[in-house]
């Protein structure tokens, strides 16, 4: 790769500007000079000994044995000295070995490549990263499937990078795929050059990654522009890159990809497929789950609950116990219905806007109903029939409810059935075509 040979030359010119550069007498007073002191020391432990965990400890979720690895994984890896490459300079790297909080941690890049977790440059999008939950039996079957994907044409080529973890009994479980793009893709806000429609673009692309490895298990919730993703360099991880030949650029992906499927539509197949209920049922459960969380969410919005300043994983669990309880209380709960919660709560978590609490849609509603049906009008029509049986199940349920108040007053007995509808606020035809069935069922 012709990327390797300029890669290693603007190493050279960096390194001898850094040996040419005037130094400051050292200062110990100073905590930049101090902090500089003892970067070089773990630098230098770092390239003559290796990687070190001396200790057993926790990292990325799990508590790791102590081990050492020499040398560096990038070394004599094109495609991993790439993704190096298109991290930001030193000392501006956030990264961590906890997911959840990235920081500035060294203001060496190279000990900085040793975190469990890094995030690339957000203002300039490089790379694909998509989120599989499965535990695969080994590296092997992990890539044997995705494999079977490229062969059955629906992703164009295997992922630049995969990383993941190696659990005790040789599993490779919660793999990151990377997809190296042959051109980043500008994408900053504040800066009015910036155009909108390559973002687009790049969010299109990523969807339609999600849309054809999604019954592997890739999480179809995850953000499309977030650069944090497992560190394919550090130690902690298994890494592999299986493509090493094969890059496309955004354009050349619109060909082959399906891009027109939305976020929410492909959170609802997930729904279906890890749940294995069926499409009519995990849909018509993800649409009660989703009415009660979106009015528990502007709830603890309103209320200024504390939950609504935490990180979206957090408030996504704290969803998921309270959308678990509402389903056990209401008769909800079926057997591998948390995987419909689960998918509810990390939509909710990742996608609530309080500027849109007044005039929220909830899309594919009905797709249950139409999945098969072809033509507008059909469509149409069918959409048509559910609106009028819920408006009428609506007024149903207001009727029953005002004549039980009336009972329960005392006011029920003799009233005729134009004053029922004058009481009860219901229309006099629905009251003489319900009422019957209203009091049969009271």
């Amino acid at each position: 790769m012709d990327f390797t040979h300029r890669y290693d030359s603007a190493r050279r010119v960096r390194d001898e500007k850094v040996r040419t550069r005037s130094s400051t007498e050292f200062d110990i007073t100073n905590p930049f000079h101090l902090r500089a002191a003892d970067e070089a020391r773990m630098i230098r432990e770092r390239v003559e000994v290796g990687y070190r965990l001396t200790f057993r400890r926790e990292i990325a979720g799990r508590v790791r044995e102590p081990f050492t690895e020499e040398g560096l994984k990038s070394v004599d890896n094109p495609v991993l000295k790439l993704f190096v490459s298109r991290l930001p300079r030193k000392g501006q790297i956030r990264a961590s070995d906890n997911k959840a909080d990235l920081v500035l941690p060294y203001f060496s890049k190279l000990l900085t490549l040793d975190c469990a977790y890094i995030e690339g440059r957000k203002t300039s999008l490089s790379f694909v990263r998509l989120d599989c939950d499965t535990v695969f039996t080994s590296t092997a079957a992990c890539v044997a499937v995705l494999q079977s994907k490229v062969d059955a044409g629906e992703i164009p080529h295997l992922p630049h990078i995969i990383v993941g973890d190696t659990l005790d009994d040789g599993c490779f479980a919660t793999p990151h795929f990377i997809f190296m793009l042959q051109d980043s893709v500008w994408n900053d806000k504040l800066d009015e050059r910036c155009r909108s429609s390559p973002v687009k673009l790049f969010e299109a692309v990523y969807g339609g990654f999600v849309n054809a490895l999604i019954d592997i298990g890739v999480d179809p919730c995850a953000p499309s522009k977030t650069a944090r993703c497992k560190n394919p360099v550090s130690p902690i991880w298994t890494t592999l890159t299986p493509n090493a030949t094969h890059f496309m650029s955004l354009s050349q992906y619109v060909g082959v990809l399906n891009t027109k499927s939305t976020r929410i539509e492909r959170t609802r197949r997930a729904a279906e497929l890890q749940s294995r209920l069926g499409k009519t049922a995990s849909n018509e459960l993800y649409n009660k789950l989703w009415d009660f969380g979106s009015r528990l969410l502007a709830t603890w919005h309103f209320d200024a609950d504390d939950r609504m300043g935490h990180t979206a994983e957090e408030l996504s669990e704290s969803l998921f116990v309270a959308l678990e309880e509402y389903a056990a209380d209401t008769g909800l709960q079926q057997e591998r219905s948390s995987y419909v919660v689960g998918k509810v709560a990390e939509y909710l978590a990742t996608s609530f806007n309080p500027s849109k609490l007044g005039k929220a849609k909830v899309r594919q509603r009905l797709s249950h109903l139409v999945h098969d049906v072809c033509t507008t009008e059909e469509r149409q029509r069918i959409g048509a029939e559910y609106a009028s049986k819920v408006r009428s199940d609506k007024t149903i349920e207001k009727l029953k409810e005002a004549v039980i108040r009336l009972k329960a007053a005392g006011q029920f007995e003799g009233l005729s059935k134009e004053l029922i509808s004058v009481r009860t606020g219901v229309s006099r035809a629905t009251v003489y075509k319900h009422l019957a069935a209203v009091l049969a069922d009271v």
